[in-house]
């Protein structure tokens, strides 16, 4: 019989190499929904900075604000759509994926059994279990296929624990580029010509530094140099579109 130290340690370890048998009680505070913050992130980044660097070359080659407005509206629209579609064909293709190496696992647990015990052992060996412990913790992970198949899922192929959703994806980054673009657009429904230009450069530019500064907060990093890392990246994109749109209007002019 393994002694009581074994049998606490082996629990110990399963806890954490199994964090999904864990109870709710038992789960430290951590900040989740990695993919969710990548998604949202990307999303509004890539609407804020698309949408506001067009505005800016609309505006640097016409001063109808209307003509900037319909633009503006536009690349709102395009890119939402845009993105949403890529979002959900980039996802579907990983679960698609994953889905073919996890039945792949579950025909090798069933016909090369020895093989993948020997994986798994492997796998904990490379963390650094050793003896009677490492015993414990294999014959505990292969004692329930499914938890097995998750284990050589995450620590054989590097999958993450929770497959992507392909819809809602495409969802939150469709909203969160619909809902970044309008900062820009907003000031133009109610001013005209520079006022509204700087409104909508200052609203781009509150927006990008918020969406900046959350990401260092969740990340655990400075949420100042984050902010205005996002902000600055956004300013070459916005010179650069306002001067080709100088450029443009004084050519077609």
């Amino acid at each position: 019989m393994p002694s009581p130290l074994i049998e606490r340690t082996a629990r110990r370890v399963m806890q954490l190499i199994r964090p999904w048998s864990l109870s709710q009680a038992d789960h430290e505070s951590h900040r989740g929904g990695g993919s969710t913050l990548r998604e949202v992130v990307f999303g509004a980044n890539d609407g804020l900075v698309s949408n506001v660097a067009l505005i800016a070359g609309l505006a640097g080659g016409t001063s109808d604000g209307g003509l900037i407005l319909l633009g503006g509206i536009a690349g709102l629209v395009a890119g939402s759509v845009s993105m949403s579609l890529g979002a959900y064909i980039s996802t579907k293709s990983e679960r698609e994926l994953r889905d073919a190496e996890e039945a792949r696992e579950r025909w090798e647990v069933e016909h090369m059994r020895e093989q993948e015990i020997a994986e798994t052992r492997a796998i904990f060996s490379a963390k650094g279990i050793r003896g009677p412990l490492l015993d414990q913790v294999v014959e505990a992970v292969i004692s329930d296929k499914e938890q097995w198949i998750r284990v050589m899922m995450t620590d054989e192929l590097g999958y993450a624990h929770q497959p992507p959703r392909p819809m809602l994806s495409a969802v939150i980054m469709g909203i969160a580029f619909a809902v970044a673009a309008a900062f820009p657009v907003a000031p133009y429904f109610f001013a005209e010509g520079t006022a509204a230009f700087a409104a909508s450069l200052s609203l781009a530019g509150l927006a990008l530094f918020a969406v900046g500064a959350w990401r260092g907060y969740l990340t655990s990093h400075a949420v100042l140099r984050k902010g205005a890392e996002m902000v600055l990246l956004a300013t070459a994109a916005v010179v650069a579109a306002n001067l080709i749109g100088r450029l443009v209007g004084v050519t077609i002019s």
